[in-house]
């Protein structure tokens, strides 16, 4: 994907930028070829897998997966309480100490909003290829529907970080800047910066018209990895499902569910073949082999991924190599917590325990994720979307309305036999309905998800409604500090002490992020936007 990316001009969301860069073909050029339209299309999931990260030591830039390579996945779960930070690596944003220059503030805003770009200037590019031939009507509309829907999943990374959640007050707090227009010239830099915040209602209003479009534009599936690797049809129905969640409106989100969604107590989906595999661990071979449970993951490989210092498989993988990994040594830097492994709603025989999840000995053991396997080459793919997370979202969202408790239990248990054999401990039909099955799936969710970034997603949208919050009033829960991180800290039922690291309201500044410095300082108008207490 490398080549691709030359073929961009790639933007951040400031204006300190090259337009012409030396090393890149000009947009007069890639457009008069297929082939290198091909490219540029290529180019936009590449700017979405490595973006650039800046230490701010002094150092070069470097590739940590930003925004969806990897940066996503950990930092999502960073944020909240089912991991802990083993070494400081992530202690900006695990502790709460962020300002804005805190490089991984400025890597998520700059990384999401050159995809956005990249996707805008390609979206142009491809309109200007079909309207004079180079590419056909059809090729064009693909394409099209791949550019909508990764505008619209950078769009709404940034609102989860930066904007309160639509449940809050339906959406109207201030959002995030919603880009549509390619900024490549010194007029769209100059045009860019009198775009204002908005309000989270409008952005969930946009990004909902670019996934029914990509819907309607995008093929039911793909040959090979590429059913996985670029988006589908099944993708922008299972993102926009994902988004109505956000927003609460249950209803919206069953029906977009209900597409992806057939039988009683088995279910598979009509649209891209998607089912759940057989067991957790089938769930997640490693490397680059999927499975048809996969709907969009970012793909990496052995040449082009985040590096050890922000590959999936590096941060969260074992350090004692095989056959605990498929190859190599992680470096454990993300531990679970014992508030998730201890809790009692993950029961002691879930054989998500030992399939995708072990020991990590040596210094200061720690249990640890198995669901990244290759950190020699660093060729896990960041899942973005699986159907476990869409029989989920749509079992709550049956709960939440109360009109078919039957078929929410049933979904739940979809998910959670497969893990939970012992029939003593699964959910008859019939046994949960209300709050306590909403409860029963929001804690699968922390099992079945976890280190899969979706830890901050939860509690962002539960504290917009408090009435889930996992935090009574809303907020970020405390968390465990490293040191309290020792081997009887494990324990299946066992103690969850006093987390070491405080909790922080939600009426704190630190619930959001802060836009950073990088861009108020370029951009008068949302420097006068700046989120409160920074």
């Amino acid at each position: 994907m490398a080549l691709a990316s030359a073929l961009i001009v790639g933007f951040t969301a400031c204006d300190v930028t090259d337009l012409e860069p030396q090393n890149a073909l000009g947009e007069n050029v890639i457009y008069t070829d297929a082939a290198r339209v091909a490219l540029a299309v290529t180019g936009v999931y590449n700017a979405a897998q490595t973006g650039y990260y800046d230490p701010l030591t002094g150092g070069a830039l470097q590739t940590r997966g930003y925004p969806f390579g990897g940066a996503a996945t950990e930092l999502d779960d960073v944020r909240g309480e089912d991991v802990v930070d083993m070494a400081g690596f992530f202690g900006i944003v695990y502790t709460n100490a962020i300002t804005a220059a805190s490089p991984n503030i400025v890597g998520i805003w700059s990384g999401c909003y050159s995809v956005i770009n990249q996707a805008n200037v390609t979206l142009a590019g491809v309109r200007q290829a079909a309207s004079n031939g180079i590419i056909t009507a059809a090729v064009a509309t693909e394409y099209e529907g791949e550019l909508l829907f990764l505008r619209a999943l950078a769009h709404h990374q940034l609102v989860l970080h930066f904007s309160r959640p639509y449940t809050e007050n339906n959406g109207a707090s201030p959002g995030v800047p919603y880009r549509t227009t390619p900024i490549s010239t010194v007029q769209g830099v100059t045009e860019s910066r009198t775009v204002e915040r908005g309000t989270v209602a409008e952005d969930y209003t946009q990004m909902l018209a670019d996934l029914d479009e990509a819907e309607t534009k995008l093929p039911a599936t793909r040959s090979g990895n590429l059913r996985v690797t670029r988006a589908t049809k099944g993708a922008a129905i299972a993102l926009k499902q994902r988004l109505r969640q956000h927003q609460g409106n249950w209803a919206a989100a069953v029906t977009e569910g209900n597409k992806l969604i057939q039988g009683t107590t088995t279910f598979t989906s009509p649209i891209g073949g998607y089912a759940l595999a057989a067991t957790p661990q089938a769930a997640f071979p490693g490397g680059t082999t999927v499975t048809n449970e996969n709907i969009f993951s970012i793909e990496n490989s052995s040449d082009d991924n985040p590096g050890t210092n922000g590959a999936l498989p590096n941060v969260f993988a074992s350090r004692s190599g095989p056959p605990a990994n498929s190859t190599g040594s992680g470096r454990a830097l993300l531990a679970i917590s014992p508030i998730l492994y201890n809790a009692p709603f993950f029961t002691c025989d879930d054989l998500r325990r030992t399939q995708l999840m072990q020991l990590d000995p040596g210094s200061q053991p720690r249990i640890v994720t198995r669901k990244y396997r290759d950190p020699a080459t660093s060729t896990d793919f960041a899942p973005i979307i699986r159907y476990a997370e869409v029989l989920l979202n749509q079992a709550e969202a049956l709960a939440r309305l109360g009109t078919n408790n039957t078929l929410a239990l049933a979904l739940l248990n979809a998910v959670r036999n497969r893990a939970v054999t012992n029939t003593a401990e699964q959910y008859a039909p019939g046994s949960l309905s209300g709050a306590a099955l909403v409860q029963a799936i929001l804690n699968e969710r922390r099992i079945e998800l976890v280190a899969e970034g979706f830890r901050w997603d939860d509690i962002y949208r539960l504290s917009g409604e408090k009435t889930f919050s996992p935090r009574p009033g809303g907020g970020i829960p405390a968390k465990y500090a490293t040191a309290q991180i020792t081997p009887t800290a494990y324990a299946c039922n066992g103690p969850i002490v006093p987390a070491g690291q405080i909790d922080i309201a939600y009426n704190s500044p630190l619930f959001l992020w802060p836009i950073p410095s990088l861009e108020t300082s370029n951009n008068p108008t949302l420097a006068g936007q700046q989120n409160p207490g920074y």
